[in-house]
């Protein structure tokens, strides 16, 4: 049976949108789809709060995150850090929807003589890129966020690196979308296929649905959908974090700021809610669909946070969370046209929260004017095509380690 996507009676040009997958990609390509006129979009999604987008802590750390060899993200993650700021406002002036945007700041702490030499390095590091981090000595840390150990020895802060209820912000981008008509139906598209001049999207009941354009927006599990390029299975693999999630008590202080830490290599980070949610993460790991938890990971998160941040110890754990980030071979996104009408928004990898609102207005722009946004032309994901890998001799690429860790440590996610 084809079911035609919705159409707009008093619109007689109206572009159908399908967009395939309703994660904070999907969701924040279609709130600004949905702000245009002649536009009628649907998200499907067989659980849109079931994803990557439920487990990420939705940090914005555009400064943290300036790793060696990925210089040329930086500039994009900057912007997008910005975007958030306006999005916030837009949410909470026009449909009166919070995203929890948090703008206190963040801090790089050491806890040994080694990290701190570590984060000397990080410094260094901003400073060449023209980054805004100030070095603080541990009493000013302790000053800025007392609940901090007596034991760090250096630090880093960061004004521009902030924090969003990811949870609540991708609730407000849904709820928005349903007021301004877009639809969300709760399916799983297998299978995307061209009829003509419009495009089919099967879902998992035998139902086609028919649309002027589709935005793929499934994460890591977009390579599984058939009809798409063989070269996304190649370029794209799922990256395993596990997140804590804990509850203040009444005995125990939480931060007010988001820290990360370094402890003999490792890197942790632990985000503070208004709600009184703590976020503890993320392990990384190369091991494809596992969604086991993990004995050691939980207690290395555990231990490395209370670390640094004693009070942690007192908390009640709420949940302890996994999921699967879209990672790409050179751990930037695919964003942009693989074929009239066909589009892609994923592979945001540990960026996903961060970079969801400015990605998402790109790929809005895209469905109405092909081709324009130059913005795009890095992140074309037909710059895979040439690249002649088969699945059984693919050696996924190891996430980068940032200049202030010997380990793959994980970070935000989608």
């Amino acid at each position: 049976m084809v079911r035609p996507g919705p159409r707009l009676d008093s619109m007689q040009d109206t572009i159908r949108v399908g967009i395939v997958g309703a994660g904070i990609e999907g969701a924040s390509a279609a709130f600004y789809l949905a702000q245009r006129h002649a536009i009628a979009a649907t998200l499907f999604d067989d659980d849109p709060f079931g994803g990557a987008t439920q487990v990420a802590a939705g940090m914005l750390a555009p400064v943290a995150e300036a790793v060696y060899g990925e210089e040329s993200l930086l500039d994009t993650m900057l912007e997008a850090a910005k975007e958030w700021v306006d999005l916030a406002e837009l949410l909470s002036t026009r449909f009166e929807l919070s995203c929890g945007l948090r703008t206190d700041g963040s801090i790089l702490v050491a806890i040994s003589p080694n990290d701190a030499q570590d984060v000397e390095r990080v410094w260094r590091y901003h400073q060449k890129l023209g980054l805004a981090s100030g070095l603080l000595r541990p009493s000013a840390l302790i000053e800025l966020e007392p609940t901090l150990s007596a034991n760090v020895h250096l630090g880093l802060y960061s004004e521009t690196d902030n924090q969003v209820d990811n949870r609540v912000a991708h609730r407000s981008l849904l709820d928005a979308c349903a007021s301004m008509g877009a639809r969300i139906v709760r399916t799983r598209i297998t299978e995307i296929s061209r009829s003509q001049r419009q495009w089919q999207l099967a879902d998992q009941n035998g139902n086609r649905h028919e649309f002027d354009k589709v935005i793929v927006a499934a994460g890591s599990r977009s390579p599984e959908i058939a009809g798409l390029p063989d070269y996304l299975s190649t370029a794209m693999r799922p990256i395993r974090g596990q997140v804590i999630r804990l509850r203040t008590t009444k005995q125990a202080v939480a931060p007010r700021l988001v820290v990360r830490s370094l402890w003999e290599g490792r890197t942790v980070y632990v985000v503070p809610r208004v709600t009184g949610e703590i976020v503890i993460g993320a392990s990384t790991e190369e091991v494809g669909y596992d969604p086991t938890t993990r004995a050691r990971s939980t207690f290395e998160l555990l231990r490395d946070s209370i670390r640094v941040l004693p009070q942690l110890g007192e908390m009640h754990i709420s949940e302890i969370n996994v999921g699967f980030r879209p990672g790409t071979i050179d751990n930037a996104p695919l964003l942009g046209e693989i074929d009239d009408g066909l589009i892609l928004n994923t592979g945001h990898f540990r960026h996903g929260i961060l970079l969801a609102p400015l990605t998402g207005k790109w790929i809005a722009n895209e469905v109405v004017a092909p081709h324009k946004n130059h913005s795009l032309t890095a992140f074309d994901p037909r710059r895979f095509i040439k690249i002649q890998v088969s699945k059984a001799d693919h050696i996924a690429v190891p996430d980068p380690v940032p200049p202030h860790s010997s380990t793959s440590s994980g970070r935000d996610g989608s």
